[in-house]
């Protein structure tokens, strides 16, 4: 991947919140600007593409929300409507389950639906979110965190990337058919995800990946193994882009990006490139299987 651009969040617009944090972890590009969520923040901020400091066009929308913020955001041309993922919550039944909350085109609160998935921690349910229009019929894909939808030992152990297609439901997101991203997919975690016709993009915080395959809509499958791209590292081969956290396609050949908060005991190199916007293009060679040579 190649860097393009990037800004610091901050430079762009104001923290609400008392410790000046912006834990970015979802973006979707709509127009001339960026739409983005917070895991700390229960509201969409508005970023011009430009990321000018001095653009007027940044700002929040809505009216404030109190409780935790979102996972990812998607938004759907069909129902004209903000889809924003709450990773997981306990359910009256017992489990923890996530939650979507519909916003309109202006960033206002509608109303709240739970997935009927269960899991098996709060803090390991879904990751990521797209929406998808198919045979007239409005779908959302959700990407489990850990691998198989595991928490723990077991979701870290790569080649089990899971994907659950969601349809809506009376008052609940069904899932309707899981989608097995292949075994050569070797990451750690997974942290978002983005469609673009039926090119799939798959984003691993951990691994510091981007994976780019093609989808089949008739059956909900991967055709093939596609590609995995590395970020840019240091000339010692090490992680430099450590909290990616959500993305959203441009065009065929780029791709935007936000990070999340890096704990103030992290490496300094990974504090440089946290709580920003970034856009990358894709590199011209993919990273090869599981090597780790700068792509």
């Amino acid at each position: 991947m190649v860097l393009v651009a990037e800004r610091k969040l901050a430079d762009l617009i104001s923290p609400p919140v008392p410790d000046g944090v912006l834990e970015a972890s979802g973006v979707i590009a709509r127009g001339a600007d960026y739409y983005v969520i917070f895991d700390n923040v229960r509201r969409i901020a508005r970023i011009h593409r430009s990321l000018d400091p001095a653009s007027k066009r940044h700002s929040w929308l809505g009216s404030p929300r109190h409780g935790e913020g979102y996972e990812d955001i998607a938004f759907s041309r069909s129902t004209r409507c903000f889809y924003l993922l709450v990773e997981a919550q306990k359910h009256p039944d017992g489990t923890y389950k996530a939650l979507i909350d519909e916003y309109d085109e202006s960033g206002h609160y509608k109303e709240r639906r739970w997935i009927d998935v269960p899991f098996e921690k709060r803090n390991r349910g879904f990751e990521g979110l797209s929406a998808v229009r198919w045979r007239g019929e409005d779908y959302l894909l959700a990407l489990c965190e850990g691998n198989r939808c595991r928490a723990g030992r077991a979701g870290r152990k790569p080649g089990g990337g899971r994907i659950h297609l969601l349809q809506r439901s009376g008052d609940l997101w069904k899932p309707v058919a899981r989608i097995k991203l292949p075994r050569t997919v070797r990451f750690e975690d997974y942290s978002g995800i983005a469609l673009r016709g039926e090119r799939l993009a798959v984003l691993s915080q951990q691994s510091s990946r981007l994976w780019i395959g093609t989808i089949r809509f008739a059956d909900w499958t991967i055709v093939d193994e596609g590609q995995t791209y590395q970020f840019p590292r240091t000339k010692n081969d090490k992680i430099k882009y450590a909290t990616l956290e959500g993305l959203c396609w441009l065009t065929d050949r780029s791709l935007v990006f936000v990070s999340d908060f890096a704990k103030p005991d992290s490496k300094k190199r990974y504090r440089k490139t946290d709580q920003s916007i970034h856009v990358f293009k894709i590199s011209p060679s993919p990273t090869s299987g599981s090597r780790t040579e700068t792509a």
